[in-house]
């Protein structure tokens, strides 16, 4: 079962941080007492969320114009890339119709 779908909205929590180590020559993610190296992929999914987030559907269309692939194999590889990070409580995640915002998938 999956944790996210394309009508969620979500986004770093703001204790996370996404950002280029010039030393390691990429990406890293930082959060309390944690360091992560993600994929270019990666990269480029949380580069786009910004920091008020953005809601999947949305994300995936923009990246499947871009990238001239279908929409629905762009939105399944962006939900398995923010899978990870919502099971590891690194994403802040809003259903549709809720207005609550946690960190954890209800």
């Amino acid at each position: 079962m999956s944790l996210l779908a394309a009508d969620d909205h979500v986004r770093l929590p703001s204790w996370v941080i996404l950002r280029f180590d010039r030393v390691r020559g990429r990406h890293v993610l930082l959060a309390p007492e944690r360091v992560l190296f993600p994929c270019p992929t990666t990269v480029t999914v949380l580069e786009r969320l910004g920091a008020e987030g953005r809601r999947l559907a949305d994300l995936a269309d923009e990246l499947a114009a871009e990238f001239d692939a279908p929409r629905e194999e762009i939105l399944a590889d962006v939900i398995g890339v923010l899978e990870e990070l919502a099971r590891g409580c690194l994403l802040e995640i809003r259903r549709s119709g809720h207005d609550r915002v946690g960190t954890r998938a209800a």
